[in-house]
């Protein structure tokens, strides 16, 4: 049956059909055996739904346990259960024992304190260098005060900013004398 069939049964059952709709619907169940079957069933639906429907014959329970009467009780039927071979458990459990072997040997290494021996280096004493202690000379040969305090601010402030270069912050500065 097509939907538009099924559609036309359903309008039948609700008494919207008039016309020609009616008399194609009244067509449908003169002609067609399964038109008729699903008549049945809207009409039975539609009845239940608006409380009209009548008590029927067909009493669900009854057969229900009549089918349960002639079903057997229990099934003496035994289930097929396959066991394991005997070869498949010994390679499970050497497989296990492996594992746990394994699981103990890295479990035991990264525990294992690090230990690094001590290694003794033959050491002979250096002789003790001497320095030559340098005379104390002046630095400025200028006879002002003015000017050599202003040299020395420039001094001071070369110290601090070749700390932070590449120069070594303990270098001295190079000066000349007048003679030269």
């Amino acid at each position: 049956m097509t939907v538009n069939q099924n559609e036309l049964l359903s309008a039948l059952v609700d008494g919207e059909l008039q016309g020609k709709a009616l008399e194609q619907a009244l067509d449908l169940l003169q002609s067609d055996e399964q038109a008729i079957v699903q008549f049945q069933r809207y009409q039975l639906a539609s009845d239940t739904l608006h409380g009209h429907a009548a008590q029927s014959n067909t009493d669900l329970t009854a057969r229900i346990s009549a089918s349960l009467i002639d079903e057997p009780a229990f099934s003496t039927k035994k289930a097929q259960i396959i066991p394991f071979p005997k070869q498949f458990w010994k390679q499970a459990t050497s497989l296990a024992v492996a594992a746990s072997i394994g699981a103990l040997a890295v479990i035991g290494v990264t525990t294992q304190p690090q230990f690094t021996p001590e290694v003794t280096v033959a050491t002979t004493e250096a002789p003790m260098a001497t320095f030559a202690v340098a005379k104390k000379a002046n630095r400025w040969t200028v006879g002002e005060a003015e000017v050599e305090d202003r040299l020395n601010t420039y001094l001071l402030d070369h110290n601090e900013y070749t700390s932070t270069s590449d120069v070594f912050s303990y270098a001295r500065v190079v000066s000349y004398s007048a003679g030269q």
